[in-house]
């Protein structure tokens, strides 16, 4: 439910700001630790209190479940209520969230080492935090503006109050989990509310996973009055704008921030494939261009170049472009690539031909190439070429990487007297006249295929494709 934009009173001297709805505790004083440029630990619990969580009012330490911003005295933190499935997808939310950062996401206990805590269960009255008239808190941290960040903190985040279900929590609703465990914690990092509705740190709405923005933004969304929860005056033509709590600026860069805490990450790129054409393949000019492309982490934009230069930008799937209708005859290199939401791209290249199909090696771009059934692929002799040894089918140049059932090589489809001097058309089934092309096969007496040793494995059967044995991709852990 989402809450008017109000003020509450915490503790008497804490005043918070409430829109969201998220809290930013402000304690009013200077900070009283000078905390090293980078933190010397790195790891962030997300604790599901499993078996609900005891917290004492007292000094910010998640070592031992005490904060500063609770009610007095002690509370008792009720359990996650969403199940295994969601909390699973919440914590992987998070993850992806921060994988651009050198941080250890874990929902596992620390214990007593140094760490940063993220509470995420119950309400805020569960701690003793009354809730505005009108509406819930979403998540409080104490504020840790003009600090490197707040050792050992322990922010909260009220899943409860992203759902009006007790017992379910959709896919809106863990979004919202996961980038109020990613604002609150933010906020112990030095962190201000952002003007910019993709970042996680705004109070604002917005259509899709919230990441950490690496470009200058104002401070902002949770002005109230026209003021900001430390007072200061709010501007801009929605009146939500104002300086950053860090007096060094007026904006802040949420991505670079982390950066500098921690270290950068290393976030795996999204992973392409283009459907058609195929490798090597002759087209005419005009020629559609269609691409798949997924990541653990949402999909922004994919990009068709053609030649190096850029020819058309899809936002969302399908992605199916077309190449410009004026090139001309000749080999010409396509590339699709993909970005994520943080930035990362990943690529897949091919090289097609505008003109009539191969009739032989001759015909193709490359002296290295053979022309298989009108397409100039790879051949033998180098690295991704027929026969090469491979393990997944981005190893090879016409991405097939196939097994017989006791070796893999990279290979290409074929029908009988195809294949080069060395290959043979090895059948995906007895008897078949087209399959793949595979060194030292005899595949008896066809033309151009017969030189090698004969009987070299069995069929190469489709269930053994690397094509459709590709295991998908995890983010790391």
């Amino acid at each position: 439910m989402r809450c008017l934009a109000v003020l509450v009173l915490v503790a008497l001297t804490n005043i918070a700001a409430a829109e969201r709805p998220r809290l930013l505790v402000l304690d009013g004083l200077p900070p009283t630790e000078v905390t090293p440029a980078v933190a010397p630990y790195n790891t962030i619990f997300l604790n599901r209190c499993a078996n609900g969580c005891t917290v004492r009012k007292g000094t910010n330490d998640s070592r031992i479940d005490s904060s500063d911003i609770i009610g007095s005295g002690v509370h008792a933190m009720p359990a996650f209520a969403y199940g295994d499935a969601t909390w699973a997808a919440v914590v992987s939310c998070v993850r992806d969230t921060f994988s651009s950062f050198n941080v250890q996401i874990t929902d596992v206990d620390p214990g007593s080492a140094n760490h940063f805590e993220i509470m995420i269960a119950g309400h805020s009255t569960d701690v003793g935090i009354p809730n505005p008239s009108g509406g819930v808190i979403g998540g409080v941290s104490t504020n840790g503006c003009g600090q490197t960040y707040i050792p050992n903190a322990l922010v909260f985040d009220f899943a409860a109050a992203w759902s009006q279900s007790a017992t379910t929590c959709g896919a809106s609703c863990i979004e919202e989990v996961c980038s109020t465990a990613a604002q609150e914690i933010g906020h112990s990092f030095g962190l201000d509310h952002s003007h910019n509705g993709a970042d996680p740190m705004t109070y604002f709405n917005h259509n899709g996973r919230r990441y950490f923005q690496n470009e200058a933004d104002p401070c902002g969304s949770d002005c109230v009055n026209g003021f900001g929860p430390m007072g200061n005056a709010c501007s801009g033509t929605d009146g939500q704008v104002h300086t950053c709590c860090v007096s060094e600026g007026t904006t802040q860069n949420s991505f670079q921030t982390l950066v500098n805490l921690f270290g950068p990450g290393t976030p795996p790129p999204p992973i392409v494939s283009i459907t058609s054409p195929q490798q090597g393949a002759s087209v005419k000019a005009g020629f559609p261009v269609n691409a798949t492309a997924s990541d653990d982490a949402p999909i922004m934009r994919v990009e068709l170049a053609v030649d190096g230069t850029l020819v058309q930008t899809l936002m969302t799937q399908p992605y199916g472009f077309n190449a410009p209708a004026t090139l001309g005859d000749g080999p010409h290199t396509v590339a699709v690539t993909a970005y994520d939401g943080h930035g990362t791209a990943g690529t897949k290249t091919i090289t097609v031909n505008i003109g009539p199909p191969c009739q032989s090696a001759a015909d193709c771009p490359n002296s290295t190439d053979a022309c298989i059934g009108g397409r100039c692929v790879p051949g033998p002799g180098v690295t991704g070429g027929l026969g090469t040894a491979c393990t997944a089918n981005s190893d090879c140049g016409d991405q097939n990487c196939a097994s017989d059932g006791t070796n893999q090589y990279c290979t290409t489809a074929c029908s009988q007297g195809q294949c080069p001097d060395g290959f043979g058309c090895l059948p995906t089934t007895d008897g078949a006249t087209t399959g793949y092309c595979w060194p030292g096969y005899n595949d008896s007496g066809s033309s151009g295929c017969n030189s090698g040793a004969g009987g070299a494995g069995g069929a190469v059967t489709s269930g053994l494709l690397f094509a459709a044995l590709l295991v998908s991709r995890r983010k790391r852990t």
